[in-house]
């Protein structure tokens, strides 16, 4: 009874320890590298365009200021306000495109 336990307990322990010794699955990890791929490229290609390739940047991404103030300021007071500056014009050059 006690070996027969004992094995019972052994056939066990490698059944569950099995799966951990197994492979990665190369097939499904190039298919999503492939389906990947594809939505970056039609992404892309959606980005090109004509209708968005004459106004390229406009809108600009929203302004976001790194932290000017504090123990651990990234920025400094004169440098965020350069960059309000930049994205003030930025957003009147969309207003009114140059011809």
């Amino acid at each position: 009874m006690k070996k027969l336990l004992i094995a019972l307990a052994g056939v066990l322990t490698l059944g569950a320890t099995l799966p951990a010794f197994a492979g990665p699955d190369l097939q499904e990890i190039e298919r999503a590298r492939k389906a990947k791929r594809a939505a970056q490229l039609a992404h892309h290609r959606d980005a090109e365009s004509p209708a968005t390739t004459n106004r390229q940047g406009c809108p600009p991404p929203p302004l976001v200021l790194p932290l000017d103030h504090g123990p651990r300021a990234q920025t400094t007071p004169g440098q965020n306000r350069l960059r309000r500056e930049r994205f003030a014009a930025q957003l009147k050059e969309c207003a009114n495109p140059a011809k």
